[in-house]
């Protein structure tokens, strides 16, 4: 019973409402349509270098540094609209990494510690995949004060200490 009176009450409804207009059909084929994505994208931000100079490095780091866009982006170096500093061993992987623009890309889990760099606060600590990571910000609302450190394994915690206290700014 209840049945019926809800389909008697849907046709009601559906004889009740407004009639559409009569429209024709010609015999050309369908079309489609693609919906187009209106949203803009603002271009990736360039931030210079960063401005500082590592005075201490772990053991097997080399001078030379080592071009962005001939390593594979990882969780550190991935996020668009960065510069990024790579410094490699004596073997060519990655040692180092100073990336300007952003913050640590992930948050990391384990115990963090405060250090300074160049007169500012900055946490660092180990993170489960073996690195060591450091983050700062120079100025609030400045994308180009933001600040990831990366020490890629094998280093050790005096390594990384050593490393963040020998760093001097050379420019601006």
């Amino acid at each position: 019973m209840k049945k019926s009176l809800v389909m008697v009450l849907l046709l009601a409804a559906a004889c009740s409402a407004p009639t559409a207009e009569t429209t024709t059909t010609s015999s050309s084929p369908p079309t489609t349509s693609v919906p187009v994505d209106t949203s803009t994208t603002e271009p990736p931000i360039e931030c210079p270098q960063p401005p500082y100079q590592l005075g201490a490095l772990p053991p097997g780091v080399g001078d030379g540094e080592v071009d962005p866009a001939e390593v594979e982006p990882d969780v550190w170096t991935s996020v668009p609209g960065i510069s990024a500093t790579l410094l490699a061993r004596n073997d060519g992987s990655i040692a180092v990494a100073l990336i300007r623009g952003t913050l640590p890309a992930v948050d990391w889990p384990a115990e963090k510690g405060e250090v300074v760099v160049d007169g500012t606060r900055a946490v660092v600590g180990p993170h489960p995949d073996g690195s060591w990571v450091a983050g700062w910000f120079e100025a609030p609302g400045e994308r180009c004060d933001l600040y990831t450190m990366v020490f890629y394994p094998p280093v050790s915690p005096e390594e990384v200490e050593a490393a963040i206290v020998g760093m001097n700014r050379v420019g601006g």
